[in-house]
């Protein structure tokens, strides 16, 4: 299990390997929920495509899940 601080100003850095798990990139927006004494974070489902980078570099659109490619 991994812990972090909470910063002075309400802010937690969520680990690198949740992160990673989770797909998370800066910008992306994260919900949250309240299950008795544990909080619970899930990534939030982009309304749009978006673009990314893919195998080689290059930009690839990406529809969001439950869409068609």
């Amino acid at each position: 299990m991994n812990s972090a601080t909470i910063s002075t100003k309400g802010q937690l850095v969520i680990p690198n390997r949740f992160r990673k798990a989770l797909h998370l990139q800066a910008g992306d927006r994260v919900l949250f929920s309240l299950e008795g004494e544990k909080l619970s974070l899930q990534r939030e489902q982009p309304k749009r495509a978006r673009l990314v980078r893919g195998k080689f570099g290059r930009p690839v659109l990406v529809a969001r899940q439950g869409r068609p490619p």
